[in-house]
């Protein structure tokens, strides 16, 4: 299958948020990629880069952007063609669906226009000049495909119900708009049509239709959609984008899930055996040169090996934890203190006999999926909701702010200087006195805007004042519902700043999982009527949760000390002489096995090292996937050994 593009050293960051590091991708002629991530993760991004909308940031290594160049045939040449989520357009413009088309295609629409023009000059005289560029005007609308696009996109419409094609595109619902869009895609004639989320605000009966349309395309697309049957139909690829890269699958949607629940499965086995092997490992290397005798060096390096990766991810999220613990000043203080607390909805159990206590200066990020609790949580926090069972304890005269998505608290007719002193020219804030100008300023605005009618400021400018108003309120407990939404990039810095600075409790929902890592210094996680307590930031929970089954193996193998007598590895007469027949006849040959297998893994592990990344295709991309595959099975298989050599020693 040939290449259409290949993109390199992709690096992009908007604030103090990365989305790529480093990342790349290859697709390939007539592909049907369904592109996964949680959002915020790039997704929209990515297809800005992929339409040339803009650039990545500059990298250690520079971007590359391979396109096929086609050699002269324009059918094998790189074009994309990129549809957004909605239309955008005021109530004011008077463009018609039958027209819309032609927003899409510049080229085409000029020509059009001087059509226009030329028709209207033809009917009151009949001018050779005229009539030439008229011609030519038509000709040049042919060799750009235009008739096809247009007849193709008119013919899709007709395939979506949409018949009178006179009417203002702004006049329509917003799922007769999504079948415009729908249109346009389907009628485009690029090499790489972007769909973003197109079957958004659509019924059952178009999604159906626009799914027979999309198997039928011979163009490769890329689909960002949450419509999961739509992505297991429709597509035979996976792109997913996790922690700042790209995960390419060929396969379909199912396949990649089940690959995915069965590393999940494999990786907790892993980790179990891991922390298993290492204790067994250590007490080994603990022996001496001489008490190992003639063990491989290899298993020495694989020790140390193994020893370095499992500590390092374990101690450099246990290290930057006790940071932020250590900076955090936290007083012993009790806010909120939850007893065996249960709730349900009826005969819908939400939590289950939750035990927790929230102390002052502690920044929570609760993390869950949508409809797991969070709002709930929050309401048994602040005491508007009153548990099952159990006890809620709080402080004496215990002030809880909770401020939700919803900006709706400005009265537009005062003046920030009326809304933020209240009558007083100054505010406090963490028990401080600040001028109102002062802080009025400290939130981007100009101190002589400060008597302007709060109506007379821009939509990101009453967000930056709804935020200075928020945080002026005294509270021992702030809670924010997905604060950052709507907020531009200089507004979000301001609200982590401000809540770095909060000199008391907070509780963070939020998606921005940038901001979370800034501002947070404890996460929760709920699940299955629990909560998950991780005393880190959200920067430091995903390295915490893969290492968390590590920390009970062997984090305090260091303080144990192996007696040389009670070494289970040790082999002596008296251990030998409980061996059966089979089993002294084994530990003759194990030994061999597993050199034999050392010797295996040290030759992929060269093969992987040596593997021509520059020129990767599917068949490449396979032989990978399969020398990965073969170097894990070996792994694992050295694992069983060492087990199998350990139990014949003991």
């Amino acid at each position: 299958m040939e290449i259409l593009c290949n993109l390199k050293n992709i690096n992009l960051s908007f604030g103090t948020k990365s989305l790529f590091s480093n990342a790349e991708l290859i697709i390939h002629f007539g592909e049907r990629i369904g592109l996964l991530g949680l959002n915020g993760t790039g997704k929209s991004s990515l297809f800005k880069i992929l339409a040339e909308e803009i650039k990545p940031d500059l990298g250690h290594l520079p971007f590359e952007f391979s396109k096929a160049s086609g050699k002269g045939q324009s059918d094998k040449k790189y074009s994309v063609f990129y549809i957004p989520q909605d239309i955008n357009i005021t109530n004011n413009d008077p463009v018609t669906i039958k027209q819309f088309v032609y927003r899409f295609y510049p080229a085409l629409k000029n020509i059009q226009n001087e059509l226009e023009q030329l028709n209207h000059l033809l009917e009151n005289k009949n001018d050779e000049a005229l009539i030439e560029k008229q011609k030519n005007l038509l000709e040049e609308f042919d060799h750009l495909n235009g008739w096809r696009i247009s007849q193709s996109y008119e013919s899709y419409l007709k395939v979506f119900g949409l018949s009178d094609w006179s009417r203002p595109v702004y006049s329509l619902s917003g799922g007769e708009q999504k079948k415009i869009l729908l249109s346009l895609g389907l009628s485009a004639s690029a090499h790489l049509i972007l769909w973003d989320e197109p079957t958004n605000h659509i019924d059952t009966e178009t999604i159906s239709l626009f799914e027979e349309e999309l198997l039928d395309t011979k163009n490769a697309f890329i689909l960002v959609t949450h419509d999961r049957s739509l992505l297991t139909r429709a597509t035979n690829r996976i792109f997913h984008i996790r922690n700042g890269k790209i995960d390419q699958f060929f396969g379909s949607y199912p396949d990649y899930l089940e690959l995915l629940k069965n590393k999940e499965e494999e990786r907790k086995k892993l980790v179990t055996r891991l922390s298993n092997t290492l204790k067994r490992e250590d007490a080994w290397m603990k022996q001496g040169i001489k008490a190992r005798g003639t063990r491989s060096k290899k298993r020495v390096e694989n020790f140390i090996d193994l020893k370095s990766k499992i500590g390092n991810l374990k101690n450099d999220a246990k290290k930057t934890i006790n940071l932020n613990i250590a900076h955090s000043k936290r007083e012993t203080k009790k806010l909120v203190t939850f007893e065996s607390i249960s709730f349900a909805y009826g005969q819908n159990n939400i939590f289950t006999n939750l035990s927790f206590t929230i102390n002052k200066k502690e920044k929570i990020g609760l993390l869950g999926r949508n409809g797991i609790g969070k709002t709930t949580l929050v309401r048994l926090i602040e005491g508007s909701l009153l548990p099952t069972s159990g006890i809620r304890k709080s402080a004496e005269n215990l002030i809880i702010k909770h401020f939700t998505q919803k900006r709706d608290e400005l009265d537009l007719e005062l003046t920030p200087y009326q809304l933020l002193g209240e009558g007083i020219d100054h505010v406090i804030i963490n028990n401080h006195k600040q001028h109102v100008i002062t802080y009025f300023e400290s939130f981007l605005f100009k101190g002589s805007e400060i008597h302007r009618p709060i109506k007379s400021f821009s939509g990101g400018e009453k967000n930056r004042l709804q935020l200075a108003f928020n945080l002026k309120q005294a509270g021992d407990l702030l809670i924010f519902d997905e604060p950052t939404n709507d907020l531009d990039l200089e507004t979000l810095e301001i609200l982590e700043k401000k809540l770095e600075e909060h000199d008391g409790a907070l509780i963070v929902i939020s998606h921005d999982r940038s901001f979370l890592s800034n501002v947070t210094n404890t996460t929760w996680l709920i699940t299955d009527e629990k909560i998950e307590f991780f005393n880190a930031g959200y920067s430091q929970v995903e390295d915490y949760l893969e290492a968390l089954r590590l920390e009970q193996e062997f984090l305090q193998k260091e303080e144990k000390k192996l007696e040389p007598n009670k070494n289970p590895l040790l082999i002596n007469n008296k251990d030998l002489r409980k061996l059966t027949n089979k089993q002294k006849e084994r530990l003759k040959t194990i030994d061999q096995d597993i050199q034999n297998r050392e010797m295996e893994l040290e030759q992929l592990e060269t093969k992987l090292s040596l593997f021509d990344y520059v020129s990767m295709d599917q068949d490449k991309s396979m032989k990978l996937q399969e020398l990965n595959q073969q170097k894990e099975q070996v792994e694992m298989d050295l694992l069983d050994l060492y087990e199998e050599i350990e139990k014949l020693n003991s």
